[in-house]
């Protein structure tokens, strides 16, 4: 099937009193593929629609959900539905239903692919689940309630959302008021880089180090690591009386968290958890040795990284602090046609890393697997795009490429604990940790 051929802005569906009378299906996917079977290419899906598709199929009660979590389903059913490998499969089949009068049979490859679709798209929602919830939790605890905003004003410390991009935000301030434009503190200007990068970020180090989302999706084999950054931040005057951070110490020890207690759960050891990793990259080996490096350079870093746990309970998310401590730094403009000493705006950015690691699932492998493309994806989470290219050096060159032109001014953070200042190289190479 075209991918043109749901529309989701539209409004035409097959809806159950559309189908023979003497049916009693009720399923709504299987609904759609009837529906497309028989040639109607203008088949479109609405929100109420698929939001019967979370219910009917995947037990998904938007109405229960969070407003953030239920969109971010609608969206994955949107996306996935669209996306599903065996569309074309499916047309090709089609054409030749018509000739076919055994009905047993057409109903048999139909449940086949309803079946296989079904598992494809609750694979996705199973994945997008904890982020989802994650977003939810992180909504949540950044909307300020009411009563604590009024009681802050009174207290004279005001709360300020702003809408910027993580390049404006670093040279959002003026460290003092600009006389020349009605005295604002806010650089509206456009951004020009204050520091000149002697060498880019290699692949490592991004991969490593700044905050990158790898996705794996397979039929038998769910997973995704990120790189988490919690920030926070403060202006501050540092003209007036000294700031200081709380020193917290953070634990570097893995924490585990499963779903409900309803969820069925297996328990695996590191040997046969990290046997998915190695059997992924024998098959690209043979099957896809163009993409070996890239593939190689990712699944030995995730073992890497979870070499210290001993056994793997699935399905479960499990995340790590980086570093012992925060990381500070303090981002401003300089203005030095201003001489007023009562000033000194800084904005406080304060960072504490964080690994997170999600698996769903685990299944028996028929030992074949799709185009790498297909169930492997890498975003930057800074700038929520996915990066992807046709070859192993592409792809590693696209990354590169992209974090020279977007994210090489980057000022140093500094340990909140020792003081000692580190480039983003520097800790990237580092996993952001260091002794002190």
């Amino acid at each position: 099937m075209k991918e043109d051929n749901i529309d989701m802005d539209a409004a035409e569906y097959v809806d159950r009193e559309d189908q023979d009378p003497d049916s009693d299906e009720k399923r709504p996917l299987m609904l759609l593929l009837k529906r497309l079977i028989r040639n109607k290419q203008n088949t479109v899906l609405t929100n109420a629609q698929i939001i019967d598709i979370l219910l009917s199929e995947f037990n998904i009660c938007v109405k229960s959900c969070h407003e953030l979590e239920a969109d971010i389903y609608i969206k994955i059913i949107k996306k996935f539905l669209k996306d599903w490998p065996q569309w074309e499969e499916l047309e090709r089949i089609s054409m030749k239903f018509s000739l076919v009068t055994d009905s047993e049979a057409v109903h048999k490859v139909l449940n086949d692919k309803y079946k296989h679709l079904k598992e494809y798209l609750g694979c996705m929602l199973v994945t997008a689940k904890p982020m989802a919830q994650e977003a939810v939790r992180s909504v949540s605890s950044n909307r300020p309630e009411k009563s604590k905003v009024d009681k802050s004003i009174e207290s004279n410390e005001v709360v300020m959302e702003i809408q910027c991009t993580w390049e404006q935000l670093n040279n959002l301030f003026f460290r003092k008021p600009r006389l020349d434009l009605n005295n604002t503190v806010f650089n509206m200007s456009e951004i020009t880089p204050s520091r000149i990068s002697l060498r880019n970020l290699t692949f490592a180090e991004i991969l490593n180090g700044c905050c990158v989302k790898v996705i794996i999706m397979l039929p038998h084999f769910s997973f995704v690591r990120e790189l988490s950054y919690k920030l926070n931040h403060i202006l501050v005057n540092k003209a007036c009386d000294d700031y200081s951070i709380t020193d917290t110490i953070f634990s570097r020890d893995f924490e585990m968290t499963t779903k409900s207690k309803k969820t069925k759960r297996r328990t695996y050891s590191k040997n046969s958890f990290m046997q998915q990793f190695s059997s992924i990259l024998q098959k690209c080996a043979k099957q896809y040795p163009d993409m070996y490096d890239f593939v190689q350079a990712i699944l030995e870093l995730i073992k890497s990284e979870l070499d210290g746990i001993d056994q793997f309970v699935i399905p479960a998310s499990y995340r790590r602090c980086a570093s012992k401590y925060k990381y500070v730094r303090y981002l401003y403009m300089d203005n030095n046609d201003n001489e007023d000493t009562r000033y000194d705006l800084q904005l406080e950015e304060t960072i504490t890393p964080m690994y997170m690691y999600t698996v769903d699932k685990i299944l028996k492998s028929d030992g074949f697997i799709p185009q790498v493309w297909q169930w492997l994806k890498t975003e930057c989470m800074i700038c929520k795009i996915k990066i992807t290219g046709s070859n192993s050096t592409s792809w590693k060159e696209a990354w590169e490429s992209h974090f020279s032109e977007h994210h090489s001014n980057e000022k140093d953070w500094q340990c909140t604990h020792c003081k000692r200042s580190f480039s983003i190289s520097s800790l990237a190479n580092n996993k952001w940790y260091h002794e002190c």
